[in-house]
């Protein structure tokens, strides 16, 4: 158990095991999709292989990684969850909370807004992480494109990334409001939406 936890209690780790949540991955495009060197990955990847998180096949001349099979699935969205209630019970009551909070929509209010029509729903992960799963009426634009796609001004924008821990959205939302886009987040994410889904 002190290893295992031991090798989760790194950010770059944890990020490299979500984005293998949707199914395996070269060292390359995880390192794409992380932001994260090369070879700063595959340390990483080997070090979790080690100690049972992930495997390996071979395609190829490439090598995948994949969750290892197993309660690994439960694992790190149990991790997850528990970050997200650490967090909601250490939070200190702000003006800037609350004006944070406003921005922040839940599943209830997503499904309101989808069904009211007159939003635009962003997904922004990358098109693989896309093309794997994603909201229903969601359409495709990756973080690295945002300030180049032209969005229209009659409808209200809501982004949403891969979990409740995914800055990829906040960073979103704050870069869209800069262009003066009326914007929202979806804070629980692809895996949020999927938990009430399944609920």
């Amino acid at each position: 158990m002190s290893e295992v936890a031991s090798m989760l209690g790194n950010e770059s780790r944890l990020i490299l095991l979500q984005l293998l949540s949707n199914g395996e991955k070269s060292v390359e495009i995880l390192s794409e999709e992380s932001g994260i060197p090369v070879a700063n990955t595959s340390q990483h990847l080997q070090a979790l292989k080690k100690t049972n998180l992930v495997t390996t096949r071979r395609d190829g001349k490439r090598i995948l990684y994949r969750w290892e099979q197993g309660p690994m699935k439960d694992l790190f969205f149990a991790l997850e969850k528990f970050a997200v209630f650490s967090m909601a019970e250490r939070e200190i009551p702000s003006n800037a909370a609350v004006s944070s909070t406003k921005q922040n929509i839940n599943y209830t209010e997503l499904q309101k807004k989808i069904k009211k029509g007159g939003t635009l729903l962003i997904d922004v992960r990358s098109k693989e992480e896309y093309k794997k799963g994603h909201i229903p009426e969601a359409i495709n634009v990756p973080y690295n494109d945002l300030l180049t796609h032209k969005f229209p001004k009659t409808k209200e924008v809501i982004v949403y990334c891969r979990g409740p821990l995914c800055l990829l959205s906040v960073n979103a939302m704050n870069l869209l409001k800069s262009r003066e886009i009326t914007v929202s987040r979806f804070g629980g994410g692809y895996s949020g939406w999927i938990e009430n889904e399944e609920n």
